[in-house]
């Protein structure tokens, strides 16, 4: 009976902890957004080539003429989607809120862009520091919306939906879902505009860097453990 009253006091108390840091968690997700936007807004105007999980809706921005935020919001919606069927009724019922968070995504990104084209490189090796800057950027935000401990992008959860089903393990899903994405959007540009769009060097270089971006920066700045 001790043992019970215990872990119950112990799990009233980590509840009241995460209802007094919601804010500041929503707060780090926001911002980390912020940060992950502009990151693939600056990788994509380097002119190097977009991210692996931007280059579907950067070459339906260069079919349709939308906006890179409208169609990262459109393909986002179709992974939530991807998400709900696999998922199925385990499906947690506040992930809907992951279609407000990539609306919010989508509004950061068509600002990053904006922001980004004031600073476009004319040049190979200034396009090439600017791609790194922008992976810089993404991982960072990467990390911050982690650590907020709320919610992921529909695009990452449709790869742990499919992690889940499949029983494999999440980075090797990952990485197939990066690899289906960048050809997906070969295909579609080739077929459409007779021309690949936003794949090139720096596209590869974001694959390989951002990761080990991420854990170098969760590495640095580890997380304080609770007792």
């Amino acid at each position: 009976m001790t043992i019970n009253n215990q872990n119950s006091t112990d799990t009233n108390a980590t509840s009241q902890s995460n209802r007094k840091h919601l804010p500041f968690r929503i707060f780090m997700l926001l911002f980390g957004t912020a940060c992950a936007s502009f990151g693939i807004a600056l990788t994509t105007t380097s002119g190097l080539g977009t991210t692996p999980i931007s280059s579907v809706p950067w070459t339906l921005t260069a079919i349709t003429g939308l906006s890179f935020g409208t169609t990262t919001f459109l393909i986002n919606l179709l992974f939530y989607l991807i998400e709900a069927v696999l998922l199925g009724k385990a499906m947690p019922k506040w992930n809907i809120l992951q279609i407000p968070a990539v609306l919010v995504f989508g509004i950061f990104i068509d600002l990053g862009m904006a922001v980004a084209k004031l600073i476009e490189p004319t040049s190979w090796p200034a396009g090439l520091v600017m791609s790194l800057a922008g992976n810089l950027w993404l991982a960072v935000g990467i990390v911050l919306q982690v650590r907020s401990k709320t919610l992921v992008q529909p695009g990452e959860g449709a790869v742990l939906a499919i992690s889940v089903v499949t029983r494999k393990a999440f980075g090797s899903i990952k990485v197939f879902f990066d690899c289906f994405l960048v050809l997906s959007a070969a295909v579609l540009g080739f077929f459409v505009l007779n021309e690949i769009v936003g794949i090139r060097e720096g596209t590869l270089i974001s694959a390989v860097l951002v990761g080990s971006l991420v854990k170098g920066i969760s590495k640095l700045f580890p997380e304080k453990k609770k007792n």
